[in-house]
């Protein structure tokens, strides 16, 4: 509707623009056969003159349904745009919960592991410790008194 009125209205300046650079007013007269015309111009016949006026009304028509086509594709085409995606989306947000699922289980395994098992061996490594303790500094202290003598 929108682009009928801004076409109608460059109708009427374009056709009313014409007439105020021409030099001569418009004129017009009805002739029957075989009449001279009063003067030099452009003649139509009544099936001529609707024939214009009907390509005028058919020419604001084809416009609206061009109109109404190009917005009906470009819409069709946003259409689609948005739906890949959306789907784009819900796929990505798909993928991303399966890996956070994943990841969540195998935290939970292992925590289960070491909660399941814990280090029984503790003292053992304590006795470890202090046996290669008092072994370093036995050797140390063995090995400074040797550099002494």
């Amino acid at each position: 509707m929108k682009n009928r009125i801004i076409s109608q209205i460059l109708t009427v300046t374009l056709f009313s623009a014409a007439p105020a650079f021409a030099q001569d007013a418009p004129r017009y007269t009805h002739l029957d056969e075989a009449e001279p015309a009063p003067f030099a111009g452009t003649l139509f016949n009544p099936s001529a003159t609707a024939q214009l006026l009907a390509d005028n009304q058919y020419s604001f028509e084809e416009c609206d349904l061009r109109v109404e086509y190009e917005i009906a594709r470009t819409t069709a085409n946003m259409q689609f745009q948005i739906d890949s995606l959306q789907i784009s989306y819900d796929s990505l947000d798909e993928r991303h919960n399966l890996l956070m699922d994943i990841k969540n289980d195998e935290i939970d395994t292992y925590r289960e592991l070491a909660l399941e098992q814990p280090n029984k061996n503790n003292h053992w490594w304590m006795a470890g410790g202090v046996v290669a303790g008092i072994g370093l500094t036995l050797g140390t202290l063995y090995a400074a008194s040797e550099i002494m003598k």
